[in-house]
């Protein structure tokens, strides 16, 4: 698989095609937002949506919240 920037603006990591972020943001989730991110139904795409927006807000991965 080929290396892709994490879409963290704050990170410098790649991630693997196929995987939401790099290792260290993902762990830096809080468990419930990781547990969303993570089911796969008709709002995966509105979750992933949201986990952009939060990092274009400069909001960190430790207080991102995604509760649908």
């Amino acid at each position: 698989m080929s290396a892709l920037n994490c879409p963290n603006p704050a990170c410098e990591a790649q991630r693997r095609a196929g995987q939401y972020l790099c290792w260290d943001c993902w762990d830096a989730l809080p468990g419930p937002t990781r547990g969303a991110l993570s089911s796969r139904d008709d709002l995966a795409i509105v979750r992933l949506q949201i986990l952009h927006r939060e990092f274009a807000a400069g909001v960190p991965p430790h207080e991102i919240e995604i509760d649908l």
